[in-house]
């Protein structure tokens, strides 16, 4: 049995907000989703009694809590492996915007992250021991064949998983273009669909 706390533990309802949870109730139902400003799932599911800045203390038909992960991040458990930009998740399940990576070993303390404070743009060095593990934004990378606009708002043609960069400027020459593996295109994310327009 973990003598972990729950991360939940110590919180305010108003500090739950924007979390997303799975909830496990005691007769076996499981309810997931976004918690709002009082604790609860979008108004939904009621799971605490208190409201704002009341302790969030779950109601007595809950089994259990969980953090759960956005889909759209990839999961960092090595703190070796963290970057400036991702997001830390400490212990008690904060999570902290790294803005600076110190991994020369000499300190307990491998990444600074950003606290929200009375102090404009304060950072702080954080504990290796309070890391549990990091998010980063996985890259938005074309998921259907068409036209396909990049970060710099350059055209691709999509098909079958393989991109090819269209130019302006027409291949007079006809030479073979590159073709790219739609994984390989990351560098260039994200992308976003290109739209038809009308003339």
């Amino acid at each position: 049995m973990s003598s972990e706390k729950p991360f939940w533990e110590g919180k305010t309802c108003k500090e739950m907000a924007g979390l997303h949870i799975k909830v496990t109730f005691k007769n076996g139902d499981v309810a997931t989703g976004v918690a709002d400003k009082n604790g609860d799932i979008k108004s939904a599911y009621v799971l605490t009694l208190g409201m704002g800045d009341d302790l969030f203390v779950p109601e007595a038909d809950i089994e259990s809590i969980e953090l759960v992960d956005d889909p759209e991040y990839e999961r960092i458990d090595d703190i070796h492996d963290v970057c400036t930009g991702d997001i830390f998740v400490a212990t008690n399940g904060n999570r902290f915007s790294v803005v600076a990576v110190d991994d020369d070993d000499e300190t307990d303390c491998t990444l600074a992250v950003m606290v929200q404070a009375e102090i404009p743009d304060f950072h702080d060095w954080m504990f290796n021991s309070n890391f549990a593990y990091a998010l980063r934004r996985k890259p938005k990378l074309p998921n259907h064949d068409g036209l396909w606009l990049d970060k710099d708002d350059a055209i691709w043609q999509v098909c079958d998983h393989q991109a090819v960069p269209v130019y302006d400027d027409a291949d007079e020459w006809g030479l073979q273009r590159e073709i790219f593996l739609v994984s390989q295109l990351v560098q260039h994310a994200p992308f976003r669909p290109a739209k038809a327009v009308e003339a």
